[in-house]
């Protein structure tokens, strides 16, 4: 690192890489009263649709921050979560996936919503935070530890100006080709090459066919010489803004020469099946689709979160979302931690909890790919039962609320019941409050504006069983002893086939990522020292 004279400026948190999941860190850090200052190198927000939907669990967090309406009023409508095989957009429909069912088990249903519009939303709440800073057009050169500490280098682009910051804990937010990962020597863990692909950025008002109102895909089959065979077109907004994604290689770019713009716009063309459309090419990016978790997510005070994390196939839409929910797990953590009311051992439950989710989620999509190969081939063959199969399997691609849902920490900042854990259903998801998982989702009014998932944010939370009243005077003795707020909740009523297993006079305490901590379904001798013990355990 360089040298200055300039006394190194302070920040609790250094953030490297101002996508949606520095962004989000911030916003969490923000809320919880902790300082942070967040590094990204190029000078806006992304301006390129990237990921392109907010799956069940991201959208409850986005509605705890206030912002699910104004995410989903810059998605596609409900029920475009399916995909449609074509010759064209214009042309032969060959077949057709069914959106997921709703069933009710969260007050925020998901949004197919193009990254850039994430990436603003959130950033136009931490723009007007005055604990976290975001410097865009800024490069961040390297660290060095320094004891309790760690000394951090940042360079303008726009000045050249390298500034030095003095941080507690630094965290790689930034993205697939981290290079804070690589400089605190933490290796990524999976087949880093499992195919070359082009996306394609462009614009065309399309809205003139009711398809591309319906759907959020469309795998294209062309059979014209000289064109790709296959192609995904992603829809961003229904009218106007579509992506086109092209398999160019299997380790590298095979093909004997980049396409011309004219040509590209001649495969788009083809693919939509108009032959005079006005097209507009916006960008393009050429990428490696992966399949990696990082050997470790923490390194001393290093943090890998997102995708400087874990690498999928995007064929599942888990990489925003698995990102988001790493933020949402570390950064209460980080927050009781600085504040002292947490152990530094705290901070070690974040690899503990998180990289199993991480290699779930890359199976998942891994899995979601081949489902992809497989339908590509029936359609080749022209059987029509082959291809009914496939699709119908594709189901299983986008009705994935158990993925989303239905994870469960079996160790780290969790205390097991000693009731052995099921295995989760990718499509299917069953509430319940065992250790490890997330706390089911109930209504607390006629009028569905209310929910249980409300209640944890901040703070530990104490939910007690309708005849539990003794577990909320055994958190009010608790936060009297200890100076440390808990929220007191009492259920309505407890019916088993919600998820409530912890009975009448049974309590959980919560997490603020609203994950279940600790659960007990009856009401002990002393339940004020019971209590202590077990945010003792979690704590420390």
């Amino acid at each position: 690192m360089g040298t200055s004279s300039e006394t190194p400026r302070r920040a609790s948190v250094m953030i490297v890489g101002g996508g949606p999941v520095g962004l989000a860190m911030g916003l969490l850090l923000d809320r919880f009263g902790i300082d942070a200052v967040i590094i990204e190198k190029s000078p806006t927000t992304t301006d390129h649709p990237k990921s392109r939907g907010c799956w069940v669990r991201t959208m409850e967090i986005f509605r705890q921050w206030g912002l699910e309406q104004a995410i989903r009023d810059r998605g596609l409508q409900d029920s475009t979560d399916m995909f449609v095989q074509v010759e064209s957009i214009a042309g032969r429909e060959i077949s057709r996936s069914r959106p997921e069912p709703n069933l009710g088990q969260t007050p925020a249903w998901k949004s197919l919503v193009a990254q850039d519009a994430v990436e603003e939303e959130i950033y136009k709440v931490v723009s007007r935070s005055k604990l976290v800073e975001v410097h865009f057009s800024t490069e961040f050169m390297g660290f060095e530890e320094a004891g309790d500490s760690l000394v951090c280098e940042t360079r303008s682009l726009e000045t050249g100006r390298s500034e030095f910051w003095n941080a507690r804990y630094l965290l790689a937010c930034d993205g697939a080709g981290s290079q804070t990962r690589r400089r605190a020597g933490i290796d990524m863990v999976g087949p880093a090459t499992l195919a070359v692909m082009l996306n394609e950025y462009w614009r065309a008002d399309l809205s003139r066919f009711p398809i591309t109102r319906e759907a959020a895909g469309y795998q294209v089959y062309s059979e014209k010489p000289g064109m790709p065979r296959r192609a995904g077109i992603l829809n961003t907004n229904g009218r106007d803004r579509w992506l086109s994604v092209i398999q160019i290689g299997e380790e590298k770019d095979e093909r004997p020469r980049p396409w011309t713009d004219s040509e590209t716009v001649e495969i788009i063309r083809t693919h939509v099946g108009v032959p005079d459309l006005d097209v507009t090419l916006l960008n393009r990016s050429i990428w490696r689709m992966s399949k990696q978790v990082a050997s470790q997510f923490k390194k001393n005070r290093v943090f890998v979160v997102g995708d400087a994390a874990h690498r999928f196939p995007p064929t599942g839409g888990f990489g925003l979302n698995s990102g988001v929910q790493d933020a949402h797990n570390l950064a209460w953590k980080l927050a009781y931690v600085l504040r002292g009311i947490a152990s530094e051992k705290l901070l070690d439950t974040y690899d503990v909890e998180r990289r199993p989710v991480a290699q779930s989620n890359a199976d998942f999509s891994y899995g979601n790919l081949i489902r992809f190969r497989r339908l590509d081939d029936a359609v080749h063959s022209r059987n029509e039962d082959r291809i009914r199969f496939w699709v119908n399997d594709l189901d299983n691609h986008l009705h994935s609320i158990g993925q989303g849902l239905g994870f469960s920490y079996d160790e780290g900042a969790v205390i097991p019941d000693g009731t052995p854990r099921g295995g989760h259903l990718t499509r299917y998801y069953f509430p319940s409050d065992r250790p490890g998982g997330r706390f089911p989702h109930l209504w607390l009014d006629m009028a569905r504006k209310r929910s249980t998932l409300d209640w944890f944010d901040k703070e530990f939370t104490v939910v007690a069983g309708p005849l539990g009243g003794a577990w909320l005077e055994a958190g009010r003795a608790v936060s009297e002893k200890t100076g440390m707020r808990l929220n007191l909740q009492q259920l309505p009523n407890a019916h088993s086939s919600d998820g409530i297993q912890m009975g009448s006079r049974g309590a959980v305490l919560v997490r603020p990522d609203g994950h279940v901590a600790w659960r007990i379904p009856y009401i002990p001798e002393n339940p004020a020292r019971e209590l202590a013990a077990a945010l003792q355990t979690v704590l420390h």
